[in-house]
């Protein structure tokens, strides 16, 4: 990877998690991930990552992929942390305006050597909006810190 695409990748991971000093180095930032304009969605899906469901507690960091099949829409919950940190995550869902629910298992880095881990795709087609639920549990996090739905 060059030095302009690595500062690049920096910077839009650096401006994805709110502008928090403790965005992956360079060399860590992931690129199996699509980058996108948040301006660009106008609330509608984009097939791929999703910059507005980003959640971040210190060295961890949540979001959201959305994939459209046979067009239908489906959310997955990503977490990573950095420096050894232990992050919990969780993937939310809401129908209608309804109150959020857990439909994921817990998800919980480093483990077995990763620093990364996803659920599986769940339902997200139209009335419902999923988001992803972080705990930085290496700060003693009792409660999740919730992106925004999608």
């Amino acid at each position: 990877m060059n030095a302009h695409k690595s500062i690049a990748l920096a910077a839009v991971t650096t401006a994805l998690a709110g502008g928090l000093a403790l965005a992956a180095p360079a060399h860590a930032v992931s690129t199996d991930r699509p980058v996108t304009v948040a301006s660009a969605r106008h609330g509608v899906h984009i097939d791929g990552y999703e910059p507005d469901s980003v959640v971040t507690r210190g060295a961890c960091k949540g979001w959201m992929n959305t994939k459209k099949t046979d067009g239908h829409w489906f959310a997955q919950g990503l977490v990573q942390s950095w420096n050894g940190t232990r992050c919990a995550m969780i993937l939310e869902r809401e129908h209608n305006g309804g109150a959020y629910n857990m439909i994921s298992d817990q998800h919980i880095v480093p483990d077995n050597g990763t620093d990364k881990d996803s659920t599986g795709y769940y339902w997200d087609h139209t009335g419902y909006k999923s988001r992803v639920c972080i705990a930085n549990l290496s700060w003693g996090d009792a409660s999740w810190h919730c992106g925004k739905g999608i």
